[in-house]
């Protein structure tokens, strides 16, 4: 819970710091197009989430498995992190403002630069998350 606060206060600085460096001239249309990519090339990867979350949940209900007090920790936390990336991922799908409708072509920008922030960040967490359940899976 603490670190995803960190992660609040970096997107606010690091959006606050976009903002005030924006580029002139920025075409609305060629950043909606950066920020769709980055969730095309990403959102594929819910499929992972789903398949490591499934295979960890597995293994710490079967009895069966001999697994320390501190493994079925470090498992619950993996599992935790995949279902906080998922569900990120989908505050961003349904909070993103394709239509941006009533904005001016300054708000565009400043809207679609802090979404191309805030995917980015989806896409770091999810691919972090993957990774160390991945990492944990194939001891």
């Amino acid at each position: 819970m603490r670190n995803k606060f960190y992660n609040l206060v970096l997107l606010f600085f690091a959006a606050t710091l976009l903002i005030g460096c924006q580029k002139k001239g920025q075409d609305p249309a060629d950043l909606q197009k950066e920020v769709i990519a980055i969730h095309d090339e990403v959102m594929p990867k819910m499929d992972a989430i789903m398949k490591q979350q499934r295979k960890l949940k597995a293994l710490t209900a079967d009895s069966s498995k001999i697994i320390t007090s501190d493994e079925l920790i470090l498992a619950n936390n993996l599992i935790a992190n995949l279902e906080m990336a998922s569900d990120d991922m989908m505050n961003w799908m349904r909070n993103y403002d394709s239509q941006m409708e009533g904005m001016s072509e300054e708000e565009k920008i400043k809207y679609l630069n802090l979404q191309k922030h805030a995917i980015q960040q989806v896409k770091q967490d999810m691919l972090s998350a993957i990774s160390a359940a991945e990492i944990y899976l194939a001891k």
